[in-house]
């Protein structure tokens, strides 16, 4: 016996309603009449079906009606193979945790961290060990190398080159899928960089911009104090011209002032550029935004969509089925030091290392607390288990969840840090599949 998915929403539109379906992440456009009478029929199914069978048929297929299975165990199993599941082996590393920038808001710098120069030799070699291990003796079928620090381009050539070139030429050798990606600020590129980055495969990077030119320069500022948003916009329009399949996630790091006035940068972004790139607005964590933030941010994202500057928004993730990439089991970093964490947005404190990187490659790991963390899925709470938004959300992630458990205070919720409403995405959502216009 078919049922109504529990995981329908519907918002209004103007005169109209849109229902979307978390799970299936289908979406349609209803007048309000059309709505009143689906509201009908879903709660008289055997008519429905009966009397509009091929309506009934595509609404069973896009996921709003389902034959009578639990959903929520459906979620559970989805969410299982993508966190234990996951064919692809992905490692940050961190070269460094030291930067040529001091922006005020960064969280290396609010951990307490402790700053010792580069990774070492040795450590550089145990790295190349690891991988081999990893590679030879695990045989794992992919690998992704993900760059971090600190500013990781200050060591390209110590660190992340001969890494980077182990990885491929081993990689290579056995038929594993090789991919890397770097966050940096991007001031240190250079053509010969660049050139060499395309040769490694190195084609996917996290850039931030923290607003217009002269917002920017009051926090990414070099040493001597001359600002770097010059710098910076002319090595994101320059990356794809060395690297033609460049991914270029441009982060929007916003406070309250940076919104206002952000779309200047949208001329200086060249067309070639555009193809490559995803905008990433994340709010600076230190600071509060208020309702007039929030419609800026609503403005400012149409803005940008509306100049081929397209983005989404971190808090929503339709068919992903997990919050975090740092969440799977199959994801550690390893920091400049050796030691090794589940992910980089904590503190470096001995407490949260899960593994210690060995001489030989191997990591002696930490399982006590890596099962801690592991216990319970990141939505295994009262709140997002009742929560029909639950599929595109999945609770926060799996560090959030243990310090919450661990200190005995309240798990939060994803949608109460988001700066952007669950009915704009949704809205986004019909705008960038054509269901209604963007002029509405």
């Amino acid at each position: 016996m078919d049922k109504i998915s529990y995981y329908n929403i519907s918002i209004p539109y103007n005169s109209n309603i849109l229902l979307y379906n978390t799970i299936s992440n289908s979406l349609l456009l209803l007048t309000n009449s059309e709505y009143e009478i689906f509201q009908y029929y879903f709660n008289n199914l055997s008519e429905f079906e009966t009397t509009y069978p091929k309506l009934y048929v595509g609404l069973k297929n896009a996921g709003f009606i389902i034959s009578d299975y639990n959903e929520l165990s459906f979620i559970k199993l989805r969410n299982n193979l993508k966190i234990y599941r996951d064919k692809i082996t992905h490692i940050t590393i961190n070269p460094t945790l030291d930067c040529n920038l001091t922006c005020w808001y960064c969280s290396t710098e609010y951990a307490n961290a402790i700053h010792q120069g580069r990774m070492s030799d040795n450590l550089v070699e145990s790295v190349k060990k690891h991988i081999s291990h990893l590679i030879v003796n695990q045989k794992i079928p992919a690998l992704h190398l993900d760059w971090f620090g600190g500013e990781p381009l200050m060591y390209f050539n110590e660190v992340i080159k001969p890494i980077s070139t182990h990885a491929k030429e081993l990689c290579a050798e056995f038929g594993v899928r090789l991919t890397q990606h770097a966050t940096t600020n991007s001031v240190f590129m250079t053509e010969d960089m660049l050139i060499e980055m395309n040769k490694l495969g190195l084609n996917s990077f996290q850039i931030p911009i923290d607003g217009n030119r002269i917002h920017h320069n009051t926090i990414k500022f070099n040493s001597d104090k001359t600002g770097t948003f010059d710098c910076i916009i002319n090595n994101i329009n320059r990356i794809p011209l060395f690297i033609p399949n460049a991914k270029i996630i441009m982060r929007i790091n916003y406070d309250k002032k940076t919104l206002y006035g952000i779309d200047e940068i949208i001329p200086l972004i060249s067309e070639q550029a555009k193809k490559h790139i995803h905008v990433d607005f994340q709010k600076v964590w230190q600071i509060n935004c208020d309702e007039k933030d929030k419609l800026q941010l609503k403005n400012i994202k149409e803005t940008f969509n509306n100049n081929g500057l397209f983005s989404n928004y971190w808090a929503f993730r339709p068919n992903q089925f997990f919050r975090c990439y740092a969440d799977k089991l199959s994801h550690y970093a390893i920091n400049y030091n050796g030691k090794v964490f589940k992910c980089t947005a904590q503190d470096y404190g001995d407490d949260k290392v899960i593994g210690i990187l060995q001489d030989d490659g191997t990591i002696k790991w930490n399982y006590e607390y890596i099962s801690a963390l592991f216990e319970y899925a990141t939505f295994e709470n009262e709140k997002c288990l009742s929560c029909r938004a639950l599929p595109i959300c999945m609770g926060p992630c799996i560090i959030r969840n243990y310090e919450a458990r661990s200190t005995g205070t309240e798990i939060p919720c994803v949608f109460n840090a988001s700066q952007y409403s669950l009915e704009s995405f949704i809205i986004d959502l019909a705008k960038k599949r054509g269901i209604i216009s963007n002029l509405l």
